[in-house]
């Protein structure tokens, strides 16, 4: 037992080293800001179902405010998209006891990105979660994925994800 905790903690330091190579740093995990929990855990035969509660883009606990809008440069809302992806990945690494090595399936991620009624590129701003999935994930397949826009998000933030995963132990 003891060796498999070892080798699962050695995945966990990979995964978080390829995400700091990348320039991405996981944070402190998540408060709730609301009557919820930060993740539900569905156990299955012989693995758990993560479902991560939406994660706003924030950093630092300060939301990262925008609206995606037509003509717009992307990178900052691919980059707000990309550290609410870190504070699902947060979240996820709580549910799994501090230990990513136990996710086995990124199965859903869904995005939800402040943006007006003309804006049409919400799936190649939401390119910016998937990313950070990819980096901490690059043998799995990529999950399935809904990109949203809407009105408004809490604290006027400009993204919000919600991350579905398989893990085990």
């Amino acid at each position: 037992m003891a060796e498999w905790r070892h080798a699962m903690d050695d995945v966990t330091g990979v995964i978080e080293l390829r995400l700091a190579t990348a320039g991405w740093h996981l944070p402190a995990p998540p408060r709730p800001r609301g009557s919820y929990a930060p993740y539900h855990l569905a156990p299955l035969d012989e693995a758990r179902l993560a479902c991560v509660s939406g994660q706003a883009s924030r950093l630092d606990g300060v939301p990262i405010v925008g609206v995606c809008r037509p003509g717009q440069d992307l990178e900052p809302a691919r980059a707000a998209c990309a550290q609410a992806a870190l504070s699902g990945l947060a979240a996820l690494r709580q549910a799994c006891g501090g230990d990513l090595g136990r996710v086995r399936a990124i199965l859903q991620l869904r995005g939800y990105l402040r943006s007006g009624a003309d804006f049409e590129e919400h799936s190649a701003v939401l390119d910016g979660a998937s990313q950070v999935l990819g980096t901490a994930f690059p043998d799995m397949p990529r999950p399935a994925r809904s990109a949203m826009g809407v009105i408004s998000l809490p604290g006027s933030a400009w993204a919000e994800v919600e991350i579905t995963a398989l893990i085990v132990g």
